[in-house]
């Protein structure tokens, strides 16, 4: 199963986020569940980079199946932030969109930073 952990703080704003394991929902390299995962989570990556111009930390593993990305919420002006909130949202809600056709291979849970 694909874990998708939102990092927030109190006031449920998002800070980064980790993604591991594997779906196993077909044959490797025809995985639906997980190809949507990822182009969700590099899409997310590549959006932050883009359009809040900024480079968060990022770990991925050595064979796939993880992805552990961090911004430090001090680092940014509060025009960034707003811009990382909605890029976070809406990559929050296209893998809950994924969890509710796929929920026995993808789930989501939140940890407060």
């Amino acid at each position: 199963m694909i874990t998708v952990e939102i990092h927030s703080n109190e006031n449920r704003e998002s800070y980064g986020f980790e993604i591991s394991g594997h779906a196993y929902s077909g044959e490797p390299g025809h995985d639906l569940v997980c190809a949507g995962a990822s182009a969700i989570a590099i899409g997310s990556v590549n959006a932050i980079g883009e359009l809040v111009k900024i480079t968060p930390g990022i770990e991925q593993g050595q064979e796939g199946g993880f992805l552990s990305v961090v911004i430090d919420p001090n680092d940014l002006t509060p025009e960034q932030n707003v811009k990382l909130q909605l890029i976070l949202q809406m990559m929050v809600t296209q893998f809950y969109t994924m969890v509710a056709s796929y929920g026995d291979y993808i789930e989501i849970k939140y940890k407060m930073r």
